[in-house]
Parts: C-alpha cells; structure tokens; sequence
C-alpha cells in the first residue's frame, strides 16, 4: 500500500558544481507534477516528467531543483575588467572637463553595471549538467516512492482494524435482529388478532401480509453483501498491487450504503448504535483511503 504523502531530496555533486532536488507529494485525486527548475536546465523537464510518471499514478507533487557553484572562486564574483578600465577612463575625462577628482575607489567600481557577476550555471559544461541533474532527479523520486510506500504500509494495519471491528459489529446486528423479526412476526400476528377478534380473516392471506411487514426488517442480504465487501478490501490489502485507493474507496462506499440501509431496518436501541458504530469507522476510513494512491 502506498501513502500520496511523501517527500523525497537528493544532491549530485560534479566539478564545480553541484544539485539539489527536492520532492515533496499530498493526495490528489489524479497526477498532478509542478516542476520548477532553473534557466540552465529549462529543456530538461521532459526528463523529470518521463521518471514522474514511470514511479506515480496519483498525487500532487513539486519539485524544485537548484544548482550551485562550488570550487575555491565559487563564492567570489567575476570582474569585467574591460568596464572598469571604461569606468575609470570615464572619471579621467569627467575630472578634467569639470576639474574635479579622477580616484574612483574598488568599492564604488563594484556598484556600477557590468563590472562584477557571479558564474552562472549556464556556462556550465551542458552535458555534463543535464546528467547530473538525471542522476539526482531519479534519487530524490525513488526517495519519495520509499517515503510514501512507508507511509502506507503504516496506514494498513489501521484499515485491517477497522474492517475487523465493522465485521465483529455486523454479526449480533444480523443474529439478533433475526430473532427480532420472528419475535416482530408473532406479535403482530397476536395484535391483529386481538383487534379484529372474532372477524374471520384468509389465513393465508394474512401470513403472506405479515411475512412481508417482518421481511421489511430483514437485514440478511445487507449483511451478506456486507460481509462480501469486508472479504474483498482484506484481499485488496493483502495484494502486492501498488494503485489501491480507488478500490478500496469504492468498497468503502458500498459498505456505506449496505450499513445505512441495516440502519434503517433495525428497530432496537442497542442494534442502532452498533450501526451508528460502523458508520463512524467507515467514516474515518473514508479520510484515510483518500491519502491512498
């Protein structure tokens, strides 16, 4: 079972550089990739996607991608020292037109445009950037993978403990409320004949108006079917298939309405709240199972 939250980081260092790649995933009810790279690595995002898609099949997931400049001159900024010497061939002109100082100190030269950049990515070597920024894409999605598998494989034991609980609260509902139609059945049978007192009435037509009033209450084939979704989600959890969300959201809400349909039924206190019981599992179930790729 996969989980839709995760988050996934890697870092590829070369000569002279290095990248950094950061995923993170929320639940989403299709795949839905935001990839933000930098200008030096614009045509390479067909990349991300191809490597998104082979891992994913559901999920909201960003991923922002850096690159830095490593190296003893990192840090330090380059000097278009044509500028400068344009700068202070300017102040010499300005000095003796307007007779003023021609001193123009380092400081003030690094203010001026064009004089200091820093290296920029772009002039990196191209091919061995885009490799680099291949290697590190495909860790930090494969971390993300790892991340959301752990995320679902906790989640399943609370999925298991749910559909245990709706089952061991289905089975007095079905057993006793059996005995509550039969025991329906008879007092109405009793009921009617106290009112009607020495009226003659078609005996079989009577049994057949009453079994159909007791069928009425008759939970059996809500339980059954009930009992055959419970079946099928513990197979879907027991199976190595990675995509179970879908599935297990559709049992969920048939399960939902197998439990309404039992609710609507029942006619004591205590079998109503073991249904209002099952209702509220199913519900926090439901919360779950939308987390679930």
């Amino acid at each position: 079972m996969e989980s839709m939250t995760g988050i996934g980081s890697a870092t590829v260092q070369r000569n002279g550089f290095k990248i950094t790649t950061e995923a993170k995933s929320v639940n989403h009810k299709t795949l839905s990739p935001t990839i933000r790279l930098p200008d030096a690595l614009w045509n390479q995002e067909p990349v991300a996607w191809k490597t998104i898609n082979k891992l994913f099949e559901r999920g909201r997931i960003k991923i922002n991608v850096r690159i830095d400049i490593e190296g003893e001159d990192a840090a330090l900024p380059s000097v278009n020292l044509d500028a400068v010497r344009k700068y202070i061939k300017a102040a010499k002109i300005l000095s003796e037109d307007f007779d003023c100082t021609s001193e123009v100190s380092a400081g003030v030269l690094f203010g001026h445009p064009c004089v200091a950049s820093m290296t920029d990515p772009s002039e990196l070597d191209s091919g061995e950037l885009y490799n680099a920024f291949r290697e590190c894409i495909e860790k930090t999605l494969k971390i993300l993978k790892e991340s959301r598998l752990r995320e679902g494989n906790a989640l399943a034991p609370v999925f298991r403990d749910g559909f245990r609980d709706i089952r061991s609260l289905a089975d007095p509902i079905l057993q006793e409320q059996k005995e509550n139609v039969q025991e329906k059945f008879l007092k109405l049978k009793k009921r009617i004949s106290i009112l009607l007192d020495d009226v003659r009435l078609d005996e079989n037509r009577l049994m057949q108006e009453l079994a159909i009033i007791a069928d009425r209450s008759d939970v059996s084939e809500e339980a059954q079917r009930l009992q055959c979704h419970l079946d099928h989600a513990g197979e879907i959890l027991n199976s190595d298939e990675s995509s179970l969300g879908r599935r297990l959201g559709f049992l969920i809400q048939e399960m939902h309405r197998e439990i309404n349909t039992m609710g609507s039924k029942v006619d004591d206190a205590d079998l109503s709240l073991k249904v209002i019981e099952m209702k509220n599992i199913l519900s926090s179930l439901k919360e779950q199972v939308s987390n679930i790729e």
